[in-house]
């Protein structure tokens, strides 16, 4: 069995759980089976990929061996069950983003994950996509300079949503990569509107001033409310990426990066970029968490480490409702911050595996 191969994965959830397998195909991995609780959609999915192993039980998924990993392609709001049935079986986990809606939530599945010894990775796959893994030899002073501007703006028309809340669904994204590429968030001041719904109901757009602790600024655009044609593609995943220094700056989206570079002389390098987001970005993620399993390393995406991009989400939210800058280190662990629009199934809740 050749290393690609040495981790079976179980996938639950054949949504965007279908873009999962197209790039573990890409990176010949095994996925072992594979769950839904629409069996025509099961049957169809299984039939496409050569699939023989589905279920409709989660906990079936779980229970078979040929399952080292279990990938959840699942709503936030039902994962905690999930979780703490895969880590009480010695199953790693990889989630997909965003990883919960819910402090409580989240830091309850960290924890679980920790008591079993088992790997909980996060699917912040825009860490992941071949476009940004291009330009990221060059976020340094060495070519840059000092830098100190960053911004991501993301526009298009998609306003029902299943997580109803912009920032926890597309914003995730690029609160991650300035997260990846700059460290931690100092404070956030944020204004979102609902376009036809309040704010509290779910915003579809968001604009975040931001500064990292290391004294970056920035800003992230979302918006998915924008009714018009703006004359060119900034819709996900070409959202536009700008990233300014003293000597020099990045800018362009997931398909055509430029970096400019001002010393010695003028010059555009045009990085080589194999691959796209979709699929590729999703190979990359599990190819990064199988050499982490291989090695005993974290994934850069480890839940505990994910915590800050569930206290960022929340920052942003709480600036966008209150209208004042708010603080990193004022977003607590222990707080009851909540944006789900479903109840939060328990840990405990078995009814969900069936």
């Amino acid at each position: 069995m050749t290393s690609k191969q040495e981790f079976g994965i179980g996938l639950i959830g054949l949504g965007i759980g279908q873009q999962h397998l197209l790039g573990y195909q890409r990176q010949g991995l095994r996925i072992a089976a594979i769950c839904d609780k629409d069996t025509e959609r099961l049957n169809e999915v299984g039939e496409r990929f050569q699939i023989d192993k589905r279920y409709t039980r989660i906990t079936d998924l779980i229970a078979d061996a040929d399952v080292d990993v279990v990938d959840m392609a699942v709503q936030p709001w039902i994962r905690s069950p999930i979780v703490k049935a895969a880590a009480e079986a010695g199953k790693h986990i990889l989630c997909q983003k965003p990883f919960s809606m819910s402090m409580q939530q989240a830091v309850e599945m960290v924890e679980i994950c920790e008591q079993h010894n088992v790997q909980l990775m996060i699917n912040q796959n825009s860490y992941f996509v071949p476009g940004f893994l291009a330009i990221e030899p060059y976020i340094n002073a060495e070519h840059l300079g000092e830098i100190y501007h960053v911004s991501i703006t993301c526009n298009g028309f998609y306003t029902e949503f299943p997580e109803r809340h912009l920032i926890p669904a597309m914003q995730v994204h690029h609160i991650g990569l300035v997260y990846k590429w700059f460290g931690e968030y100092e404070s956030v001041y944020c204004q979102a509107h609902g376009h036809n719904r309040s704010i509290e109901d779910g915003e579809t757009v968001s604009v975040a001033l931001f500064k990292s602790r290391n004294g970056i600024q920035g800003l992230l655009s979302c918006n998915w409310a924008f009714l018009a044609n703006p004359g060119r593609n900034l819709q996900h995943p070409h959202e536009e990426i700008r990233i300014q220094g003293t000597k020099g700056a990045i800018y362009g989206n997931s398909g055509d990066m430029t970096v400019h570079l001002t010393e010695p002389e003028t010059r555009e390098i045009k990085p080589s970029i194999e691959g796209t987001w979709f699929p590729d970005a999703f190979g990359n993620v599990i190819a990064h968490f199988f050499e982490c399993l291989r090695t005993g390393k974290k994934p850069i995406t480890h839940g505990r480490g994910n915590l800050h991009v569930v206290q960022t989400v929340f920052a942003m939210h709480q600036s966008a409702s209150s209208g004042e800058v708010v603080l990193l280190d004022d977003i607590s662990l222990d707080g009851d911050y909540d944006l789900s629009p479903h109840p939060v199934h328990s840990a405990d809740d078995t009814a969900i595996l069936q």
